[in-house]
């Protein structure tokens, strides 16, 4: 997860899995306490992107955008821009009495109109191993993009172009490899190995990227500046021609029509009473909110 707090704003994006090690604040990096602000992720790199915002003037929102692209980079196979999430907003309400008003915004992927119930068994009816996990056909329409500059664009302060920016510079300059990353492509190297581009990009001749050895990723830097120049050629340019491409020739199931329709959705939260708190969190599809609301019931 990442949380954000500045300038009357909160934000917590479920597009991180873990709350890991790097937190900072504006007053001192090793500072868990701030009155000005505040951002907390899984990479440190990432934590520092966020802050660059807040210290460039942006708010919360831009700080959130700046990491979740960051950890995009650094991250890729827990948080990468072939995903998506769900994000919770709050902000100041005008009604007396009221905290916060509190928004969810549901951006996980979505499954292709070609999909079909029994997509992944055989001829016999039984479940193929891996089908729905491997390659092309396990691929969801990715809402990643969409629900960030969505946020961004309703309550977003600084230019969007200005929280792509330090993604960018991960991408193309290179960062050092964490064991996060180098445990994740371990455990999934005969499938990256398995597709050329994949084999070359994440690994050193067949082998697993080392922690501390310097990954550069040159096309993914191109496609974020095309997303910072236009967010939409990821679902209506050049990027979404590239991905319907790549889904035809390999047997997936996305098409252009897929990425032109998507859309992020605003819902309800999911509120319910926490000892003298109110607790909100996401509704379904998540799942967190609703099993978080039973355990609070039986508390």
């Amino acid at each position: 997860m990442n949380f954000f707090s500045v300038k009357g704003i909160l934000v917590q994006g479920i597009l991180i899995l873990l709350l890991g090690s790097g937190c900072q604040s504006l007053q001192q990096r090793t500072s868990d306490r701030s009155q000005t602000g505040m951002v907390a992720s899984a990479d440190n790199q990432s934590t520092i992107a966020g802050l660059a915002m807040l210290r460039q003037g942006g708010n919360a929102v831009d700080a959130a955008v700046a990491t979740t692209l960051a950890i995009s980079v650094v991250e890729p196979f827990s948080a990468g821009i072939g995903g998506g999430g769900f994000l919770l907003l709050g902000r100041p309400s005008p009604e007396p009495g009221v905290g916060y008003q509190i928004q969810a915004l549901d951006f996980r992927e979505r499954a292709p109109i070609a999909a079909t119930p029994d997509m992944y068994l055989d001829a016999t009816g039984q479940p193929q191993p891996g089908a729905s996990l491997d390659g092309h056909l396990a691929a969801g329409v990715p809402g990643t993009i969409a629900g960030l500059y969505t946020v961004h664009r309703f309550y977003g302060q600084l230019p969007w172009i200005e929280v792509v920016q330090p993604a960018i510079n991960l991408a193309e300059n290179g960062f050092p490899v964490g064991e996060s990353l180098t445990r994740s492509i371990r455990q999934r190297l005969p499938i990256i190995a398995s597709n050329p581009a994949a084999r070359r990009i994440f690994t050193q001749n067949g082998q697993p990227y080392q922690p501390g050895d310097i990954l550069i990723q040159q096309d993914l830097a191109q496609t974020l500046r095309q997303i910072a120049q236009e967010p939409r050629s990821f679902y209506q340019g050049r990027i979404a021609q590239a991905i319907a491409q790549d889904m035809k020739n390999y047997g997936g199931l996305i098409t252009l029509e897929d990425l032109n329709v998507y859309t992020p959705i605003w819902r309800s939260p999911l509120c319910g009473e926490f000892r003298q708190a109110q607790v909100c969190s996401m509704p379904p599809p998540s799942s967190g909110g609703g099993a978080f609301a039973r355990d609070a019931e039986y508390d």
